[in-house]
């Protein structure tokens, strides 16, 4: 008997918002990861990974799996490629061979010098760090599987758990401590948050979407101007902060500054818009004050 998904990575940000929204709409869901999981393993092990996708057996795979910490990959890139890149290989074989659907949830990191422009899904890339390298190896590897998905994004949310906050959180916390933080005023993205992310990955596998996608917020800002939001929808005071630029490069790390993505072909094949940033900041203070997020 199949299971409608397995989330690999399910204990983090969007794993964790995959579980709740897949399981709210019907589906049977299994998750996996290191620990706190339904099946408890290392992804990178290749027989503990064969006998998970035995086990589940589903039908649709959802490889949220990453390491984001840039100056860690950039000084462990063997480790780097093998969460980022190969257990994308793994998977895409594994999809290929049982007519399972694969999707490979990548990144927005890989555009700069161009402030807030939108960079569609045939832009240039620069591949300027390990991180950057391997999740778009990762891409690659996903790709060849002819019916797999890949969604390009940049995710933020709530995980409310003390051992590593989110973006969103460390925001949250930050601005309610008044703790003196640099707004950067030159690190455009198009932020979404995981949740109305979730809905759209559903609409699109209902479509039957195959190849690279674009799942963003519809509308380009920089750091500063989201903050700044954020912070007066919560009724926060920004008072302690202060504005100024990313540095290009941060621990011998180069960072692409420019993320901002281009959803229009997401949004023809579904024939709705994406959310912009209003509906964002909606949704994140909706789910904020909702549950009671412990920050």
């Amino acid at each position: 008997m199949k299971t409608d998904f397995l989330i690999l990575g399910s204990t983090g940000m969007l794993g964790s918002a995959l579980m709740t929204g897949l399981k709210a709409n019907g589906y049977s869901v299994q998750g996996a990861a290191r620990s706190d999981a339904d099946i408890c393993i290392d992804v990178t092990d290749d027989e503990q990974l064969r006998k998970a996708l035995a086990t589940v057996n589903p039908a649709t795979i959802i490889n949220t799996v990453a390491i984001v910490d840039l100056a860690y990959c950039e000084s462990n890139p063997g480790h780097s490629y093998e969460c980022n890149a190969r257990v994308s290989r793994k998977l895409a074989e594994y999809a290929t061979s049982s007519k399972t659907k694969y999707i490979y949830i990548s990144t927005d990191h890989y555009f700069t010098g161009d402030g807030a422009a939108k960079h569609d899904e045939h832009a240039a890339l620069n591949l300027c760090n390990e991180y950057a390298a391997t999740k778009f190896i990762g891409e690659q590897f996903a790709l060849q599987n002819k019916n797999a998905l890949v969604l390009r994004t940049n995710i933020v949310g709530f995980r409310a758990e003390k051992k590593a906050n989110t973006f969103v959180e460390w925001v949250i916390s930050a601005l309610k401590n008044q703790e003196a933080i640099t707004l950067y005023e030159n690190f455009y993205t198009s932020s979404i948050d995981v949740y109305n992310f979730t809905e759209i990955l559903l609409d699109l596998l209902n479509k039957n979407a195959t190849g690279v996608f674009n799942v963003a917020s519809s509308e380009v800002t920089n750091k500063e101007f989201f903050i700044k939001a954020l912070a007066e929808k919560l009724d926060l005071s920004t008072d302690r902060a202060k504005c100024g630029p990313m540095p290009k490069e941060a621990n011998g790390v180069i960072r692409n500054e420019s993320l901002g993505l281009d959803v229009s072909k997401a949004e023809k094949l579904l024939g709705y818009k994406l959310p912009d940033l209003k509906k964002v900041l909606e949704t994140l203070c909706k789910h904020y004050q909702n549950n009671g997020v412990a920050i």
